[in-house]
């Protein structure tokens, strides 16, 4: 614990001593929030059909996907951005022989992004509630921090398996853009996922972001209970248990595989 606190102090004290460009990212997601805004207002505030179950607002729809989805780019970008970052300059031999194994380094090293995604959510709900008037009166804020760190465990392992994939392949950063193109279209975070093909709605399911949309959705917008949320809770546990344990398996795999082959270095 005293370890991860260490690598947090750190990472704030870091992202603090550049204090123009730490407020400059909460006002860009405040000004992306404005796009949001407007463009619910040129749709309207008429109920859609494809997002009854919802409440029918876009603008909270829209909000929801995008403030969750948030997290999912951390996880996605974080753990591979350090394994990259070390390659490059020359730090990765020094970080293994350190006692603290490389994949806890990569997770304490990622706390305060984590950290700043959980704000920025409650950000884009505060503003969405406050200045936007998306209705969040019977949201289930428990129900909704569950979800939440679900996600976070969901993809974070799906992180830590791609920083693996990074170890071996040195540059992915067009990959993992086509997959987070990917996500976010079967995900739901724009639209609802039942305007896809019928084929294309059987394989959402397998893909974790569309479950936690839909529970927190129907935590914030609906007020669902923790008994109502209980498949949805269910299922991204199931999730986050085997992607982590992949994530975990594959980079070490990875590790020991350039370990034999002497590439760990080469970037």
């Amino acid at each position: 614990m005293k370890l991860a606190w260490a690598f947090f102090r750190r990472d704030a004290q870091i992202a603090w001593s550049y204090r123009l460009a730490f407020f400059a990212q909460f006002i860009g997601n405040v000004m992306l929030l404005a796009v949001v805004y407007f463009v619910g207002k040129t749709i309207g505030s008429q109920s859609l059909p494809a997002l009854q179950k919802y409440g029918g607002s876009f603008l909270a729809f829209w909000l929801i996907g995008i403030a969750l989805t948030d997290c999912v780019s951390v996880s996605l970008a974080s753990f591979a951005a350090q394994v990259r970052e070390a390659q490059t300059t020359g730090t990765l031999e020094v970080t293994l022989m350190s006692p603290v194994r490389l994949g806890a380094i990569l997770v304490y090293s990622s706390l305060w992004n984590y950290f700043l995604s959980a704000v920025r959510f409650v950000l884009y709900l505060v503003v969405g509630s406050f200045m936007y008037g998306v209705d969040m009166s019977k949201a289930n804020l428990f129900g909704a921090l569950l979800i939440f760190v679900l996600t976070v465990l969901c993809f974070m392992g799906i992180g830590i398996l791609w920083a693996g994939i990074v170890l071996v392949i040195k540059r992915g950063e067009a990959i993992i853009m086509m997959g987070g193109v990917i996500v976010t279209l079967l995900g739901g975070v724009i639209f609802p996922v039942s305007l896809l093909p019928p084929w294309v709605q059987s394989i959402t399911k397998f893909v974790p972001l569309t479950h936690a949309l839909d529970g927190m959705r129907f935590a914030l917008l609906q007020g669902y209970g923790l008994r109502q949320l209980g498949p949805t809770l269910g299922t991204l546990s199931m999730f986050a248990a085997v992607l982590l344990v992949a994530g975990i398996g594959g980079f070490n795999a990875a590790v020991e595989a350039g370990r034999r082959t002497g590439s760990l270095t080469q970037y």
